[in-house]
């Protein structure tokens, strides 16, 4: 697993304080609105999802864990209260993640990586669910194209060798998919293999997937997303099925 990212600490930092904003404004304006593809979670929900989220990165962050640290549990507050908890939240995590020495190694899902890694994660973690409130609530937030292009590689190189070593994409094996970003550079074609094999530039893939870095984003993580879809679209609903996050 690998701690690089494209975005500077920054920007990772820029977006969470952003993203995490645009969250809990969610939060206070539809805090049970529903999240239509995320069943049985209301706008509340992400809120306490990501809020402990937050706290559980904050903590072993400033203690450079090198195990994972008991999760902990969303409190019982509802509307503003709760809204109010997760901006603290973020606080203690931005705070946390500024503090840091950024190449400390800390335990990050069974690996030792630099803490970095952590800044990159929430980052894209907060502003995909920032999506799912904001949506929820009646205007979806926007992350910046070159922050979604980063979470799409991030979720390509990092989290797919892993899922797809422990389970074999035995439904697309072989095959490949052309990621076509459409607001700026960020081709890159995928076959679908354990591990994965990723080829940057333009090429021939089995199914093409056209868009921009956010809705990319949006596709591989079988959200709704504006994409154009050309070639074998069976390989699109297999995706669909089996790649979730």
């Amino acid at each position: 697993m690998s701690a690089d990212l494209s975005i500077d600490l920054q920007t990772a930092h820029q977006t969470i304080a952003a993203a995490g904003a645009a969250l809990t404004a969610a939060g206070r304006e539809a805090p049970n609105a529903a999240v239509p593809w995320c069943p049985d979670w209301t706008v509340s929900s992400v809120l306490g999802h990501v809020g402990c989220l937050h706290e559980w990165v904050a903590g072993m962050v400033r203690s450079s864990a090198a195990e994972s640290q008991p999760f902990p549990a969303a409190p019982e507050f509802t509307g503003g209260a709760l809204a109010d908890w997760a901006d603290e939240r973020r606080h203690l995590l931005l705070e946390a993640l500024s503090d840091a020495d950024p190449d400390q190694a800390m335990w990050a899902f069974g690996f030792q990586l630099p803490t970095r890694f952590w800044a990159r994660r929430q980052a894209h973690e907060t502003a995909v669910h920032a999506i799912d409130a904001t949506a929820a609530a009646g205007a979806a937030w926007q992350i910046p194209g070159d922050v979604a292009d980063d979470g799409l590689a991030e979720f390509l190189t990092v989290f797919l060798p892993v899922r797809w070593e422990r389970r074999p994409p035995t439904w697309g094996e072989g095959r490949s998919v052309h990621f076509h970003r459409t607001d700026g550079d960020g081709d890159r074609v995928l076959t679908i293999t354990s591990p994965p094999q990723i080829r940057p530039g333009q090429g021939q893939g089995n199914l093409s997937v056209r868009g921009t870095a956010q809705n990319l984003l949006l596709w591989t993580l079988s959200r709704p997303a504006s994409v154009e879809l050309m070639g074998d679209e069976r390989l699109a609903a297999s995706w669909a099925e089996h790649v979730r996050f």
